[in-house]
């Protein structure tokens, strides 16, 4: 029998460093709210390079995205936020060092919420089709908070 949560955790363990730079390129691109394009693009090509069926545009939002992977119960859901904010550009180290003098930044870690989302749902899809068990996992890209 798999265990469902060591499956997830080994994958998770194994893609640490993809996923940090995944962040770390979403923390570089610092994409105000309704304009992460790149930042969207990158997260739901994570999710599609892992069988995710991805819908993009949604509710007339360019940057919105819906992502689903398996069928039946339980269905998993996780919320992926991805935008900057004003005027908070800085360097990903712990003191003020603007990249572009008052340009947009990072500061409640949307860049970490939205690549751990992808993360969580990637491994939780990981587990249950390792473990031959039904379920779903949806991923909810949402711009602008």
């Amino acid at each position: 029998m798999v265990d469902l949560k060591a499956t997830a955790t080994e994958w998770l363990h194994g893609e640490s460093k993809r996923l940090t730079d995944l962040s770390l390129r979403i923390w570089q691109l610092a994409e105000l709210g309704l304009r992460e394009s790149q930042s969207s693009a990158a997260l739901a090509a994570e999710l599609e390079a892992h069988g995710f069926r991805v819908e993009r545009s949604l509710a007339s939002m360019p940057t919105a995205f819906a992502a689903t992977w398996g069928e039946g119960g339980p269905t998993i859901g996780l919320l992926a936020e991805f935008d900057a904010l004003p005027g908070i550009s800085n360097a990903p180290e712990p003191r003020r060092a603007p990249v572009i003098q008052g340009g947009p930044g990072h500061g409640c870690g949307h860049n970490l919420i939205g690549t751990g989302s992808v993360a969580a749902a990637i491994a939780a899809a990981t587990a249950l089709r390792q473990a031959g068990r039904p379920g779903t996992v949806k991923v909810f890209g949402t711009p602008a908070e």
